[in-house]
């Protein structure tokens, strides 16, 4: 499938989607795709650059309108060195703790 690729002269970020092989393939504009969906171009761009991640479900919804597998849009896990599967999910453990919901502050 594809290796994971470091973008040059940005900051290092975990590569998790292929969404900008995928418009390059298909010869779809990050515009033509947020107009389709709804979106901002600067969302997809991002989505593009794997600077955030949609949900799932929009993923879903992107393979629809572009007719393709879901998992055209994702690298493989399995052509992942161990090292590097160490390095990723330390990274993603600090990603989820940003994330996370304790529910504190709520009464």
């Amino acid at each position: 499938m594809s290796k994971i690729i470091k973008p040059k002269g940005k900051p290092e970020h975990i590569i998790m989607n292929r969404l900008a092989v995928i418009l390059k393939e298909e010869r779809v504009s990050n515009k033509e795709l947020a107009e389709a969906l709804d979106y901002e171009p600067a969302t997809v761009s991002k989505w593009a650059t794997n600077t955030i991640q949609p949900p799932l479900s929009t993923f879903f919804r992107i393979a629809l309108t572009l007719d393709r597998d879901l998992k055209d849009f994702f690298i493989s896990t399995k052509e992942i060195e161990t090292g590097e599967k160490k390095k990723m999910l330390k990274e993603l453990a600090v990603i989820a703790e940003k994330g996370k919901r304790t529910g504190k502050g709520k009464k």
